[in-house]
């Protein structure tokens, strides 16, 4: 069995996590590592050949250097199903009006969302959900991934099997996103309400609007204290 996990993810408590995971599971040392400079420091101070890399619901790209030096591999959690790779799962999963959705453990690859498809949380979309049920939905699939799969990820020291699923469709990325959230006034009222449920739900995101050559920008608040 590895003697170490890493676990990056920076999304959420994520130390409540860490700390749940290593109270369940004391036979095996837990680093919590938020970002790739973090991690690289982790991976000096560890054994890598008996360490595994578990990333969980981050943005964070690990070079292939770096997933090289695990000796007992690298695995990711992504909030979203083989069918949506790449950035902003859930938004693409609400504009293309997908009826099924999940999220897919997999093994690390220097491509993102390409490696061998371990296992799928799949559930159906709930009705009239946009970016931030389905967020929260597909987060909660992620969650449940880790939860059922972390025993085998600390106790087994050999590569997890494939369950024969493969990635398919496009594989979204940053620039898509900035596509879509950036447009002029010429839109009309049925795309823009498509969009703003899509991508501008969650705190933070943003809708642009090019108008005379200027840009005015919408910025989704955050959730009242």
């Amino acid at each position: 069995m590895p003697q170490t996990i890493i676990l990056l993810t920076g999304s959420f408590d994520a130390s409540d996590l860490s700390s749940f995971l290593a109270r369940r599971h004391p036979e095996c040392a837990l680093i919590w590592v938020q970002d790739l400079d973090v991690l690289i420091a982790a991976i000096d101070s560890v054994e890598c050949a008996r360490a595994r890399l578990v990333s969980f619901c981050t943005g964070v790209i690990v070079p292939a250097a770096l997933l090289q030096k695990f000796g007992c591999g690298a695995y990711n959690i992504h909030p979203g199903p083989p069918s949506f790779p790449g950035r902003h799962p859930e938004s693409w999963g609400v504009y293309l009006a997908a009826m099924r959705f999940g999220a897919t453990l997999h093994v690390m690859t220097p491509r993102v969302d390409e490696g061998a498809i371990i296992a799928t949380n799949w559930f159906d979309v709930p009705a009239g959900a946009g970016q931030r049920m389905l967020a929260e939905t597909a987060f909660k699939a992620a969650l449940d991934l880790l939860l059922a799969w972390f025993p085998r990820l600390v106790g087994e020291d050999a590569e997890l099997p494939a369950n024969g699923e493969a990635w398919h469709g496009r594989k979204w990325r940053r620039a898509d996103l900035d596509a879509m959230t950036r447009f002029d006034a010429g839109i009309d009222a049925v795309e823009f309400e498509r969009r703003r449920r899509a991508f501008a739900e969650l705190p933070g995101c943003t809708l642009t609007l090019v108008l005379h050559g200027l840009e005015f920008s919408y910025i989704v608040p955050p959730d009242p204290t």
